[in-house]
């Protein structure tokens, strides 16, 4: 049987996000939710923290954007069929809510006094004014460039590098590989990214 934070926390998933996503095309799974766009993919992953119990549930939201050359072009990934519904980790380019709007770290909390009604409004406020405009920003591989090359995001390891080189960007690619060489010095990880230089060596 759920607890009463539980049953707020489902609603609040359904009522929320659900509700709001499901007419604009994004599929549901578990607490995730993925819209496939022509040429990348936009995830939106509601994550409890692990320090909570079934009576006080914490959450956040984690976004990302999904590239398909950037999957394939992982080396772990070489030979596989590109996931119908990738996760949020899988993504080049993520970013918290807090991130999203100039804020620190953001979490919700929920109890069992918790007036779920306030958070399902604050949660729909979030997606219509932060992450469906942020998405829109980036709605393309054109645009997804430009956050690159601009802004500071959590990026998959190698993930500049990668999306460069798979996309046909060798000039940048080369710098972005130069860039790393010189940064790091960790021998696994110089191991790695050499693999990942032969794709972009004349």
């Amino acid at each position: 049987m759920n607890t009463q934070s539980e049953i707020k926390f489902n609603r609040i998933i359904s009522e929320g996000f659900h509700k709001i996503l499901k007419p604009l095309g994004f599929k549901k799974k578990a607490n995730n939710f993925y819209l496939r766009l022509d040429e990348l993919g936009q995830i939106i992953n509601v994550q409890k923290s692990v320090f909570g119990t079934k009576d006080q549930i914490s959450f956040t939201i984690n976004t990302g954007l999904f590239l398909p050359e950037h999957w394939r072009g992982l080396i772990y990934n070489q030979n596989k069929e590109i996931p119908t519904f990738p996760t949020e980790p899988e993504c080049l380019i993520r970013k918290r809510i807090g991130k999203l709007r100039n804020q620190h770290d953001t979490w919700y909390d929920i109890q069992e006094r918790t007036d779920e009604a306030q958070l399902i409004s604050e949660m729909r406020f979030n997606i219509s004014n932060y992450i469906l405009p942020y998405f829109q920003r980036y709605s393309t591989k054109d645009k997804l460039l430009k956050i690159l090359d601009t802004e500071k995001t959590i990026l998959a390891p190698f993930g500049k590098l990668i999306a460069y080189a798979e996309l046909g960007y060798r000039t940048k690619a080369i710098n972005e590989y130069r860039f790393l060489l010189k940064e790091h010095t960790n021998e696994s990880f110089l191991n790695t990214l050499r693999e990942y230089g032969k794709k972009i060596s004349p």
